[in-house]
């Protein structure tokens, strides 16, 4: 009687050591999903923040055309200064000349801006750039730590798969088919052991006779959870 008790302590420990060491090895890609997140959001931010260089760029390279286009005009005029034909025509090409310069010299400070904040927006890519180079870091160094993890949690998978197929041999042979089933459904969960007659599994309490059978070794399943009962102490 004894002995069959000890069995199914030890079974429901195993089982609930086969359900932690699985729930560990199930964390392992997600830790490595989460440091790729990192990198890919790392990524995506040196890919936005060059896109966002190109375009200042672009634009201020057609801020540049447009002044050589201004300065090219105001040359045209200057020179046709020399062939005024009157006082009149004279000082329409010097104000027109004047706006063209006020406007030259405003689309350069434009440019000049433009330029600086650019500048600013390299920096930044940067210091995103050395974000991404470290973050890259932190995913090789997870991906090792995961790997050596994995590894080892592997190890000791087999090892207490194991112990499970040597305890489940010592089980009686009118405890086997209902144990099979109930592990199959439930898992760590299968097992409940009783304390201050309750269910250990759902904390329900059982019946005096379902106690008793519990103490002399018979196959009990509590009625509340399914899980099959020792005593817990």
């Amino acid at each position: 009687m004894t002995a069959v008790l000890n069995v199914l302590r030890d079974l429901h420990r195993i089982h609930q050591q086969l359900a932690d060491i699985r729930g560990r090895l199930d964390r392992c890609p997600k830790l490595l999903n989460t440091a790729q997140a990192k990198v890919d959001a790392a990524n995506n931010a040196v890919v936005a923040k060059k896109a966002d260089i190109q375009q200042l760029q672009l634009a201020a390279k057609e801020q540049e055309l447009v002044l050589e286009e201004r300065a090219a005009k105001i040359r045209d005029r200057q020179a046709r200064l020399k062939e005024c034909g009157s006082n009149k025509e004279y000082q329409m090409l010097k104000e027109e000349i004047q706006k063209e310069e006020e406007a030259n010299s405003e689309l350069s400070d434009k440019i000049l801006l433009a330029y600086e904040a650019i500048d600013q927006q390299q920096e930044q890519a940067g210091s995103l750039g050395n974000d991404l180079v470290a973050t890259q870091g932190d995913y090789e160094t997870t991906a090792a730590q995961v790997a050596e993890r994995e590894a080892s949690l592997k190890i000791d998978l087999e090892r207490i798969k194991t112990d499970l197929h040597s305890a489940e041999s010592q089980l009686p042979s009118d405890f086997v088919g209902e144990y099979r089933r109930i592990t199959q459904a439930k898992g760590e969960d299968a097992l409940g052991g009783v304390s201050d007659n309750c269910c250990g599994t759902c904390y329900k309490q059982i019946t005096a006779q379902m106690m008793n059978d519990v103490l002399t070794a018979k196959l009990t399943i509590c009625g509340s959870c399914g899980a099959i009962l020792y005593p817990d102490d």
